[in-house]
């Protein structure tokens, strides 16, 4: 998948590495994102030059029991009863967030090069027609990310899965 979105870029014969931690290593003046789940994969692909920050992540929904079970370890009640008053289910709301703060992550990680945990961001507004979320980072974060400390994930679902992205 990714180097079928390298040859957009007319990058040929390029292996995408796996960094230490888990990252894809992309061309210098390339930046990039994968992500997996079940018989589904996608890549973003872009130029540096265009944009500082992608991120993307797939995942299958969360089953009713287990949102109830990792919930809390996931989002906050802030962030439940902003989804909540959507009209989102328990088991949407979890896999959401999880998902949106997943494709933060790989958007940020080559600034923080560092894993950080659920409590770094949150979910400050939702716009439902726009299908998009606002993420905030914590300030002592956001100093290693140009000062950005607000992110929009914008999200597609499925029956099964939902996708969210970051571009910026």
């Amino acid at each position: 998948m990714a180097k079928l979105c390298l040859k957009h870029f007319s990058v040929a014969d390029y292996d995408v590495d796996i960094g230490a931690h888990r990252e894809p290593i992309w061309p210098l003046d390339i930046i990039g994102t994968i992500s997996h789940c079940a018989n589904q994969a996608v890549a973003l692909v872009a130029k540096r030059s265009s944009y500082r920050f992608v991120g993307i992540d797939i995942e299958r929904f969360i089953n009713k029991r287990n949102a109830e079970y990792i919930g809390f370890n996931i989002h906050d009640k802030y962030e439940f009863s902003l989804l909540l008053e959507q009209g989102f289910s328990n088991s949407v709301i979890t896999t959401l967030i999880f998902s949106a703060k997943e494709s933060l992550f790989k958007a940020i990680f080559s600034y923080i090069k560092k894993y950080i945990d659920f409590e770094c961001a949150r979910v400050t507004e939702v716009n439902v027609y726009e299908r998009s979320l606002v993420r905030a980072l914590k300030p002592s974060l956001s100093y290693y990310c140009y000062g950005c400390n607000e992110f929009k994930c914008y999200y597609f679902m499925t029956e099964t899965s939902v996708t969210t992205i970051i571009l910026e």
